[in-house]
């Protein structure tokens, strides 16, 4: 649980995850959609796959990430409902 909380503690953690819902996508994708370094990127990924919302797939040369769960999206959902109801207070 507490790795779930830090995967999500980082803004482009959560980009990433808004990224992968959309369709899976290899790191250079990401770094390149998100204006990143790759190497952050890799980091990135795998606190991301440590906290078990995304996994990998190798194709050829390219390691392609996806959601773990089709859950993922709802659970972000979520959280962002309850950023604004906190801030709303």
């Amino acid at each position: 649980m507490i790795a779930l909380g830090q995967a999500l503690a980082h803004p482009a953690r959560v980009r990433i995850l808004i990224l992968l819902a959309q369709k899976e996508r290899c790191g250079c994708e990401l770094a390149e959609s998100l204006g990143l370094d790759p190497s952050v990127i890799s980091r990135h990924l795998s606190l991301l796959a440590e906290a078990g919302l995304i996994v990998s797939r190798r194709e050829g040369p390219r390691l392609l990430w996806r959601l773990s769960h089709s859950q993922v999206p709802l659970l972000l959902t979520c959280l962002a409902h309850l950023s604004c109801k906190k801030e709303c207070l």
